[in-house]
């Protein structure tokens, strides 16, 4: 049997997003997995020689706080899109995160997650706008105080 497959059919664009997203809470600017991304091989952009954001953001079990979100355009301008329907959270473990952007710190998770001092968070924020085909997508990571 002979299989036939056409050139690029198991081709991927691999370039890098055109859209990024920054977000923030009350403690101040989150750095994401985008942020990390752009720091290798230019850390002085964040005034130190380590890399940032290796240490989770911790916050407090039973805490609540607003999300906030900037979409980031290929020209490096800022549009605040903090409560869009067309933002998508996703966080793992001890978080939960309404419509709106507010997180709430959980005081129990189900398994296999557990919301004890040090565990991760991970959280994925998502814009997609499919009108006009933007979407962009950042990683953080949160730790429980």
């Amino acid at each position: 049997m002979l299989l036939a497959v056409a050139p690029g059919v198991f081709a991927q664009d691999d370039g890098r997003p055109t859209s990024s997203l920054k977000a923030s809470i009350p403690q101040g600017e989150l750095v994401g997995e985008w942020e990390l991304s752009m720091a290798s091989g230019n850390l002085s952009q964040f005034g130190t020689g380590t890399a940032p954001g290796i240490n989770p953001t911790k916050v407090a079990q039973g805490s609540s706080f607003q999300i906030k979100v900037k979409l980031i355009d290929p020209n490096g301008k800022a549009k605040d899109v903090t409560g869009s329907s067309k933002l998508i959270y996703r966080p793992k473990g001890c978080m939960s995160v309404a419509a709106n952007g507010v997180a709430t710190i959980l005081k129990t998770a189900p398994a296999p997650w557990t919301c004890n001092a040090g565990d991760a968070i991970p959280l994925t924020i998502i814009y997609a706008d499919q009108s006009t085909g933007v979407g962009a997508v950042n990683m953080y990571l949160f730790s429980i105080k």
